[in-house]
């Protein structure tokens, strides 16, 4: 077992060290890397969780913007030592949800602010509980901070209602909540 972690650490490092340091994009050119989805048994530093995960883990370099998945109202900003780190939360108040961004480098919104799709909330980081560099995304029914692994309450997959990457150029539904990726895309294409 202790062997199966040091290869998958060393696969990890190979996908996300790398190709940062050649100056490459982190994901592949027509996706984003997610390191862990809703409800996996497999944690952002790609080691087994003893419980599933309650939100999607998205990768990109140290200090990348981290974005608005949909408009809304800074309702929280988190500063945890564990768990989460710095992170924000995001209502969506026509919608009863709540976005939750966590483990970032740096917040960059305030309690309160109004936020675009796409703006910038954040930088990607590796704070709180995290170990290698991403933004754990959460949707929930209620003003949540962030979810320990197996608790799922009041929690929904964010990948069910994504629209993929944020695309200035594109109108989207106003009557539906429809989310789009936490972190900047390269030439996306469809990815589900």
């Amino acid at each position: 077992m202790v062997w199966r972690a040091f290869v998958l650490g060393l696969a990890l490092g190979a996908t996300l060290v790398l190709p940062l340091a050649t100056g490459r994009p982190a994901a592949a050119l027509d996706e984003v890397l997610i390191l862990a989805p809703y409800r996996s048994y497999t944690g952002a530093n790609m080691l087994p969780r003893r419980l599933p995960h309650p939100g999607v883990d998205f990768a990109d370099q140290l200090g990348a913007p981290v974005l608005a998945a949909a408009d809304g109202v800074v309702s929280r900003v988190i500063d945890s030592p564990i768990g989460c780190g710095h992170g924000v939360v995001i209502e969506h108040e026509s919608f009863e949800r709540w976005t939750a961004y966590c483990h970032m480098q740096a917040v960059t919104a305030e309690v309160g602010q109004a936020v675009s799709r796409g703006e910038q909330i954040g930088q990607i980081g590796k704070s709180g509980s995290a170990f290698v560099p991403h933004v754990h995304l959460e949707l929930c029914t209620f003003n949540c901070a962030s979810h320990a692994d197996g608790d799922f309450s009041g929690t929904e997959d964010p990948l069910a209602i994504a629209e993929g990457c944020y695309d200035p150029s594109r109108t989207y539904p106003t009557d539906r909540l429809v989310i789009t990726f936490p972190v900047p895309c390269r030439h996306w294409v469809h990815w589900r």
